[in-house]
């Protein structure tokens, strides 16, 4: 997956939640499992609070998840 940068549009990175998805039912192994949905309840928790986050905070975030997104 590739690293979440403000340059991403949204939809992209709105799109890393359905990546979580088709991971999760891919995989058996019961820990990547957990990890991959808290990894895609984060992102769908970023989509939902963006109205009300600043462009410089929602960004933190969305690097922040990323990287956690990428080390699974």
């Amino acid at each position: 997956m590739p690293e979440i940068t403000p340059l991403i549009p949204t939809n992209i990175r709105d799109a890393a939640a359905a990546d979580c998805e088709r991971a999760l039912r891919l995989t058996i192994d019961p820990v990547y499992r957990e990890n991959l949905a808290n990894i895609r309840e984060f992102w769908i928790s970023l989509a939902n609070a963006r109205p009300f986050l600043s462009e410089g905070d929602f960004v933190k975030q969305a690097e922040a998840i990323g990287r956690f997104h990428a080390n699974l």
